[in-house]
């Protein structure tokens, strides 16, 4: 499937489990797309709650589409998120965005670039750059759950794109 021009894959592979596209959009900023992002699962996910609080294997998986991006700005981008969705949990979870944030840095995301935020069924948290694993955490619950809900809870980020990535498939 081809989404702004860029090829989305129906299925990926991390951890060695298959995941499968569950649904995916385009996110934009000041009229700018940034990023594609897809929800990916083990098993069709269409309700918000089994997207964010499930032991169902998934990954949120952002592919970089503007030129403009820099690591830098991705791994901000991820700590504004995280503070906005966390509230007052937020200083329980910084040092795994701390660290999230330099693992991005270090790695030099930028353009073409695909990252993944995958939440296993131990409820471990891991980060993969291009299919390959950069970040591991056993204990990314709360991260994940608070990513997750940033796109598809009850207050999404943008309701379009909940609506797209449960599609389920």
């Amino acid at each position: 499937m081809k989404v702004a021009g860029f090829e989305i894959e129906n299925k990926i592979n991390p951890n060695n489990v298959d995941l499968f596209l569950n649904g995916v959009a385009i996110r934009s900023k000041f009229f700018i797309q940034t990023y594609i992002i897809a929800l990916y699962a083990a098993k069709p996910i269409q309700q918000e709650n089994i997207a964010i609080e499930s032991n169902i294997e998934r990954s949120l998986r952002m592919l970089i589409i503007t030129p403009l991006a820099t690591s830098k700005a991705v791994s901000e981008n991820i700590q504004n998120g995280m503070k906005e969705g966390l509230g007052n949990l937020y200083m329980q979870q910084k040092d795994l965005v701390d660290d999230l944030r330099k693992v991005i840095e270090t790695s030099n995301v930028q353009f073409k670039d695909s990252i993944d935020i995958y939440y296993t069924s131990d409820k471990e948290l891991k980060l993969y750059k291009n299919n390959q694993e950069i970040y591991s955490n056993k204990n990314g619950q709360l991260f994940a759950e608070t990513i997750f809900g940033m796109y598809v809870g009850k207050k999404p980020k943008d309701k379009k794109i909940k609506e797209a990535l449960l599609k389920g498939f």
